[in-house]
């Protein structure tokens, strides 16, 4: 018992000092102004981190344009064979694998969207909607670059090998000629590479349809709130948009080519291929060591935007926490500082 009291007696003056302790307003005040000022320099670094963004996403997108550009004016000769349409095949790769990325980032974005209350609603939309433009962008090139190359032609497959006189007689030899022979590995390449893409669009448009069936079952749920219907109807409309395109993109590819096939004459290539600049073997090898030196550049700068745009969302997240707590101080302020009012008037 005795023990109980000296304990008891020990802490009611604490308490007791603690309950007297007065509020220091002007402490909070002063909080609120170093609020805003850390909020000012997070909004400021934010900024600076876009702007990189968009300096390395810029950059990046024109080594990109600039790669299928010159790769959908050119074609194989027949000393390259088909180095070029390789060439074509492994930069649809990459712009396939830039996509399944972009697919990854996409699927993060709407799940935070979609599960996280405080997040951001704009911001994370405007995200989605930027990932989305990007993979339709890199969907045009790939099928840019697949329109461009040569589908077999109507070429004759036999040449005149020239006139022999024997046993009183002429006689015409012939051989195979060598325009039939690239006429056919081009053919092969190209039809190699087409049906790869055909096989790719085929199953994103199954994800989607998956994906749409999903949706609209969320939507029958009567529990949903008025916010995350609104986020599931958006999202329907973008899958509904989505599936038009890969649908018309599956049916463009379909349609019979008007490429044609390469050939070392230059006038002829230009009347039978929209790829009219026939490539010598040593332009093709120069062509993919280039290529091969701007693919690590490119590979360098999109992991870094990357990371970058990982950076961004942070400090976005934690401009809004911030603002959140300026808030609930404000509010407390306001709260407290009427009372101090009604006090100094009291005594007067």
């Amino acid at each position: 018992m005795k023990r109980i009291a000296l304990i008891t007696l020990l802490v009611l003056p604490l308490l007791h000092a603690q309950e007297a302790a007065p509020i220091d307003l002007d402490a909070r005040r002063q909080s609120v102004v170093d609020l805003k000022a850390h909020i000012a320099a997070r909004e400021e670094r934010l900024k600076e981190i876009a702007a990189d963004i968009r300096s390395l996403d810029d950059r990046n997108e024109k080594r990109i344009d600039s790669i299928v550009n010159t790769l959908t004016n050119l074609k194989d000769s027949e000393s390259s064979k088909t180095r070029i349409n390789a060439l074509k095949g492994e930069v649809i790769a990459g712009l396939r694998k830039a996509i399944t990325v972009y697919q990854g980032k996409r699927r993060e974005i709407f799940e935070r969207l979609r599960s996280d209350k405080s997040a951001a609603v704009q911001a994370l939309t405007g995200d989605l909607e930027k990932f989305d433009a990007r993979t339709q962008k890199r969907v045009d090139q790939i099928l840019e670059l697949a329109k461009s190359m040569p589908a077999r032609a109507d070429v004759d497959k036999y040449e005149s090998a020239g006139i022999e006189y024997r046993n009183g007689w002429y006689s015409e030899t012939t051989r195979i000629s060598d325009e039939w022979k690239q006429n056919r590995r081009q053919g092969v390449a190209t039809e190699k590479n087409l049906r790869e893409i055909r096989e790719a669009l085929g199953k994103a448009i199954a994800t989607l349809e998956s994906r749409k069936a999903s949706t609209a079952g969320l939507l029958k749920d009567r529990n949903l709130t008025a916010a995350e219907r609104a986020i599931q109807e958006q999202e329907l409309g973008r899958i509904d948009a989505m599936l038009d395109s890969r649908r018309q993109e599956l049916v463009t590819l379909a349609l019979p080519s008007t490429t044609g096939s390469s050939t070392v004459d230059q006038s002829a290539s230009q009347t039978t291929s929209s790829a009219s600049n026939p490539a010598a073997k040593d332009n093709a090898d120069e062509m993919k060591d280039l290529l091969d030196d701007s693919r690590k550049d490119i590979a360098a700068d999109f992991w870094t935007i990357l990371r970058q745009y990982g950076q961004a969302a942070a400090e976005r997240d934690k401009i809004i926490s911030l603002k959140m707590n300026l808030e609930a101080r404000e509010k407390w302020l306001a709260e407290h500082a009427t009372g101090e009012k009604k006090t100094a008037t009291e005594i007067k």
